[in-house]
């Protein structure tokens, strides 16, 4: 009788931890699917959420060059909104800048696109550039920049004074640069002049000098020509390249919407005034800027071939009139 009983009591034992194993497996098999399923789901949430980023990339890079070939291969680019009547009857124009060089690194764009409208170019440099001893070199390859940039020779100016020298620490008189200004704008009969804004785009005290004695200048002639001045752009933008052109347009889209409806109900609505002037360059109009800079081989450093390749202002100038 004793081993009856023994017999049921291991019989019973074994069933239990049979039992009791299955139970576990099966807790075991829950827990190994519910931490499969989190693992999905993190996996379907990393993967969407990198779908959504793509996503927004691709739209912010594809916009703007959508914007960008809708304008220069159709007839927008001529719109008064963009182009001014003001400045499309111009005939002489001329770019203030204080080295050789600005010429094509900042204004390339809006010197391209007033000499395809058979406009009169003139470029007045107000030093040679000659920091570094190399001014005479600076003179000669400004000449090679404005013969790419379709400006004769003759029209292509950089002076050597003394109260003028290229340095980067030093502001320049402002009475002495409305002198020469009003000089050459009498002498070339200009009715356009353009040149920096009081940031210099890149900052220097020799470009912010200039917007400050045109300004002296504009304060104190009895008539000036039209004058616009090329805005500076925050660092973030200043390299966003071509990019940069929807926050740009975003700025004229006033100005379209009135040029539209002076258009189609002329008697309700006037044009756009002449207070801004977009100029955007094709990928043709690029490369001709850069092969103007290409003229300056003494200024062919790596950090310069950064600039051509990202910044705005080899593709687009934004201008904002400042004559009275």
């Amino acid at each position: 009788m004793k081993f009856i009983g023994l017999m049921k009591n291991l019989s019973r034992n074994i069933k239990y931890r049979r039992d009791k194993k299955d139970d576990e497996d099966s807790i075991n098999l829950v827990d190994t699917f519910n931490n499969s399923n989190e693992e999905n789901m993190k996996f379907i949430s990393r993967f969407t959420r990198r779908n959504r980023i793509l996503s927004i990339l691709r739209y912010v890079i594809l916009i703007p060059f959508v914007i960008y070939f809708l304008i220069i291969l159709t007839p927008m680019k001529n719109l008064q909104s963009f182009i001014p009547t003001e400045i499309e009857n111009s005939k002489n124009f001329l770019i203030v800048v204080a080295h050789p060089d600005d010429e094509c690194l900042f204004f390339s764009p809006t010197i391209i696109g007033l000499t395809s409208r058979n406009k009169i170019g003139h470029i007045l440099v107000l030093s040679t550039g000659n920091s570094l001893g190399l001014g005479p070199i600076r003179e000669k390859e400004l000449i090679g920049s404005c013969e790419k940039l379709d400006i004769d020779s003759s029209r292509c100016l950089s002076l050597n004074l003394t109260d003028l020298q290229d340095d980067p620490r030093r502001w320049w008189p402002r009475g002495n640069i409305s002198e020469i200004v009003e000089k050459y704008i009498k002498q070339f009969q200009i009715d356009l002049l353009i040149t920096f804004d009081h940031d210099g785009i890149s900052g220097h005290l020799n470009h912010r000098s200039i917007a400050m004695g045109i300004e002296y200048y504009i304060a104190n002639a009895e008539s000036t020509p039209l004058i616009y001045e090329l805005s500076t752009a925050a660092i973030l933008f200043e390299f966003s390249s071509i990019l940069d052109i929807f926050r740009t347009i975003i700025k004229f889209i006033p100005r379209l919407y009135r040029s539209f409806f002076s258009t189609i109900l002329p008697f309700l609505f006037s044009p756009p005034n002449d207070q801004r002037a977009l100029f955007i360059s094709s990928p043709f109009g690029y490369f001709k800027g850069l092969k103007a800079f290409h003229a300056h081989h003494s200024q062919l450093l790596w950090y310069r071939h950064f600039y051509t390749t990202f910044s705005r202002h080899m593709f687009m100038n934004d201008l904002i009139k400042i004559s009275r």
